[in-house]
Protein backbone atom coordinates (compact mmCIF):
# COMPACT_ATOMS: atom_id res chain seq x y z
CA UNK A 1 0.00 0.00 0.00
CA UNK A 2 1.46 3.46 -0.75
CA UNK A 3 0.94 6.70 1.41
CA UNK A 4 -1.67 8.22 -0.71
CA UNK A 5 -3.63 4.71 -1.03
CA UNK A 6 -3.50 5.02 3.12
CA UNK A 7 -4.71 8.18 3.06
CA UNK A 8 -7.56 7.89 0.89
CA UNK A 9 -8.97 5.27 3.49
CA UNK A 10 -11.69 6.14 6.04
CA UNK A 11 -10.42 6.74 9.79
CA UNK A 12 -11.59 3.48 10.36
CA UNK A 13 -10.20 1.41 7.66
CA UNK A 14 -6.48 3.04 8.27
CA UNK A 15 -6.54 1.89 12.06
CA UNK A 16 -7.59 -1.50 10.82
CA UNK A 17 -4.47 -1.55 8.28
CA UNK A 18 -2.68 0.06 11.22
CA UNK A 19 -3.45 -3.09 13.68
CA UNK A 20 -3.61 -6.02 11.21
CA UNK A 21 -0.30 -4.71 8.97
CA UNK A 22 1.52 -2.31 10.62
CA UNK A 23 4.31 -3.03 12.79
CA UNK A 24 4.81 -1.06 16.19
CA UNK A 25 8.60 0.44 16.01
CA UNK A 26 7.84 2.25 18.81
CA UNK A 27 6.33 4.45 21.41
CA UNK A 28 7.47 7.02 23.79
CA UNK A 29 5.62 9.48 26.10
CA UNK A 30 5.24 13.03 26.37
CA UNK A 31 3.51 14.70 29.42
CA UNK A 32 0.16 12.71 29.33
CA UNK A 33 0.30 11.51 25.86
CA UNK A 34 1.37 8.67 24.49
CA UNK A 35 2.87 7.93 20.83
CA UNK A 36 3.45 4.92 18.75
CA UNK A 37 5.27 4.86 15.68
CA UNK A 38 3.98 2.18 13.12
CA UNK A 39 5.56 1.25 9.90
CA UNK A 40 2.89 0.19 7.38
CA UNK A 41 4.80 -0.81 3.98
CA UNK A 42 7.16 2.65 2.64
CA UNK A 43 5.71 4.74 5.06
CA UNK A 44 5.31 5.31 8.86
CA UNK A 45 1.72 6.08 10.76
CA UNK A 46 2.29 8.18 14.09
CA UNK A 47 -0.59 8.12 16.63
CA UNK A 48 -0.45 10.50 19.63
CA UNK A 49 -3.28 9.10 22.57
CA UNK A 50 -4.51 10.80 25.73
CA UNK A 51 -3.00 8.72 28.11
CA UNK A 52 -5.63 9.81 31.11
CA UNK A 53 -8.48 9.40 28.39
CA UNK A 54 -7.16 6.36 26.63
CA UNK A 55 -8.69 8.32 23.54
CA UNK A 56 -6.77 8.73 19.72
CA UNK A 57 -5.78 12.80 19.57
CA UNK A 58 -4.33 13.06 16.22
CA UNK A 59 -3.47 10.09 13.58
CA UNK A 60 -0.54 11.19 11.05
CA UNK A 61 0.96 9.38 7.94
CA UNK A 62 4.79 10.29 6.15
CA UNK A 63 7.46 8.94 4.48
CA UNK A 64 10.14 11.45 5.25
CA UNK A 65 12.52 10.94 7.85
CA UNK A 66 12.60 14.20 9.99
CA UNK A 67 9.55 13.03 12.38
CA UNK A 68 10.68 10.22 13.40
CA UNK A 69 13.85 12.19 15.22
CA UNK A 70 12.48 11.61 18.32
CA UNK A 71 11.83 8.00 18.11
CA UNK A 72 15.81 7.64 16.94
CA UNK A 73 17.51 6.44 20.37
CA UNK A 74 14.22 3.75 20.41
CA UNK A 75 14.96 2.39 16.98
CA UNK A 76 16.67 -0.51 16.27
CA UNK A 77 20.29 0.04 14.72
CA UNK A 78 19.12 -2.12 11.87
CA UNK A 79 16.26 0.10 11.12
CA UNK A 80 18.64 3.53 11.20
CA UNK A 81 21.36 1.81 9.13
CA UNK A 82 18.35 0.87 5.87
CA UNK A 83 16.94 4.62 7.03
CA UNK A 84 20.43 5.88 6.02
Amino acid sequence: MKLDDFLRLPHSHQQEQLWFRGSVLANRYEDAHIFLLYALDLFFVELQYDALDSKLLRMSAFTSTEPLTPYLPLLPDDLLEELG
